[in-house]
């Protein structure tokens, strides 16, 4: 497998760091959003008695028993409760442009391997058919037709490989924005709950 690789040139150099960057984002972001699950759903129930009772202090601490995303996120409004629903969404939009920032760290990354894994292929395929051009412009040298042979799998083996690295980082890549996009509709969704339940608790005056 190595030696084929090897075969092609040096184009192969940066594809493999393609690969080695692009296997790195995506094991991180498959650890950060397994450690960060949650259920929508469950969110809310615990925190409303103590919302309804204006037990703020209580519903922090069970904030923060949540996964850490949704945590922060949830504990920024809360700490706010007290004020009303203005000051909360304040902080709700605040926290969630920082955990819109957190979910997607390394995926700019991976959305550039996207598109320059096959153009660096596309450049072996050029630098093979190069080569193939001059050793047919030397023919009265070749003594087989193996240096013939070198440039064309040069350029298709540089094509594979950027391809082979581009289209499952452009899935996974597609894959976790979807992600990001669900989690964000949740939080939405989650803190237009919380504050529906606030301004139940204050008369409807927020």
């Amino acid at each position: 497998m190595l030696e084929t690789l090897a075969k092609g040139g040096p184009v192969m150099i940066p594809i493999g760091l393609c690969s080695v960057l692009a296997l790195a984002i995506v094991i991180e972001r498959l650890w950060y959003f397994w450690k960060t699950r949650y259920e929508a759903s469950e969110v809310v129930e615990p925190l409303r008695e103590p919302l309804k009772q204006r037990k703020y202090m209580e519903a922090l601490q069970l904030a923060r028993q949540l996964p850490p995303q949704i945590a922060s996120y949830v504990g920024a409004g809360i700490a706010v409760a007290d004020k009303g629903c203005d000051d909360m969404q304040l902080h709700f939009q605040v926290a969630g442009r920082d955990s819109l920032l957190k979910m997607e760290r390394g995926l700019p990354i991976l959305s550039v391997v996207t598109t320059v894994a096959p153009l660096l292929g596309l450049l072996g395929t050029v630098t093979g058919i190069i080569s193939s051009f001059n050793v047919l412009s030397a023919l009265q040298g070749i003594e087989g037709p193996s240096s013939l042979a070198a440039g064309i799998a040069e350029a298709l083996i540089t094509t594979a490989a950027g391809l082979s690295i581009a289209i499952p980082s452009a899935a996974l890549y597609e894959w976790f924005s979807r992600i990001v996009d669900k989690r964000m509709q949740d939080m939405h969704r989650i803190g237009a709950e919380l504050m529906d339940i606030v301004a139940e608790t204050r008369g409807g005056q927020e």
